[in-house]
């Protein structure tokens, strides 16, 4: 996202005031030209095109109009901020309702991001295989292994690598007779890019979970699978939202799986949960 892209991009000091104020005022800027911002900040136009061309756009109006649209999928019918959803003046009981509406928020943003095609391509994949390999940032191998649990209690191996550690290795050993998910929000490490492509040459297909921006991963991926995207990289507090977000994804795919051999699936779990239950 162009959010996140400038966070990452180094300005200048007059740079910066350029971008701390078109921040601080967000859609207020839509009426306003170059030679007003120029103003409010001290600067010059010529900057402001420079700004705007440093962050990948051909000028200014280009790059406005990229960054009025994000900010209306950022905060269109948002109730709680994603990066900072409680403020110090905030009791218990209000916390308790921010984060719910964050999160009843977030699965309806992640509902509307969602294909119809590209999850009927994804459940393909996951559906040809018996082994899938999940690589994932260690923050949320939590949720990975809930996934990893509920497939196989349905006769799915699934494998988590952990996307810090040696997870290319693990790549270098994959198949056509695998699948591989994975989850990033930013998508543009190089560890990414590097599992991304040895999995291509190992013909595995790739479902991508990641940010709404076009990224490395995304551009790999067979197919992706869109995040809710409005949490920033850095300047947050949680990753309330992300989490809340891949989570329920990961919960879409297995139903999904779950539901294509219903009987037979609710069957194995009941014989199951049975035989550990007279365990006890």
């Amino acid at each position: 996202m162009l959010i996140h892209k400038i966070e990452n991009t180094h300005f200048s000091s007059s740079e910066n005031a350029i971008i701390d104020y078109i921040l601080k005022n967000g859609d207020k800027i839509k009426n306003m030209t170059t030679t007003e911002i120029a103003a409010e900040t001290y600067t010059s136009a010529s900057l402001l095109i420079r700004v705007a061309k440093k962050l990948g756009f051909n000028g200014w109006n280009e790059f406005k109009e990229a960054y009025l649209e994000e900010l209306q999928y950022l905060y269109a019918n948002n109730q709680v901020d994603a990066c900072i959803p409680f403020v110090v003046s905030d009791d218990m009981m209000k916390i308790v309702r921010n984060i719910y509406s964050l999160e009843k928020e977030t699965i309806e943003d992640t509902v509307s991001l969602l294909k119809h095609d590209d999850l009927s391509l994804a459940l393909k994949y996951i559906r040809n295989t018996n082994d899938i390999d999940i690589y994932v940032s260690h923050q949320y191998y939590p949720i990975a292994l809930i996934f990893k649990e509920n497939m196989k209690l349905i006769n799915h191996h699934v494998n988590i690598y952990d996307l810090s550690s040696d997870s290319y290795i693990h790549a270098t050993m994959s198949s056509d007779k695998k699948c591989a998910i994975i989850i990033s929000y930013a998508g543009k490490r190089k560890t990414i890019t590097n599992i991304c492509q040895k999995l291509k040459e190992k013909s595995t297909p790739i479902i991508a979970m990641t940010s709404i921006a076009e990224n490395d991963l995304s551009i790999l991926a067979d197919v992706t699978l869109l995040i809710s995207s409005r949490e920033l990289i850095h300047a947050k507090i949680g990753n309330f939202a992300t989490t809340q977000s891949i989570k329920y994804l990961l919960d879409v795919l297995y139903a999904n799986i779950f539901a294509m051999n219903y009987t037979d699936n609710l069957d194995y779990r009941m014989n199951i949960g049975k035989e550990v239950e007279e365990m006890y």
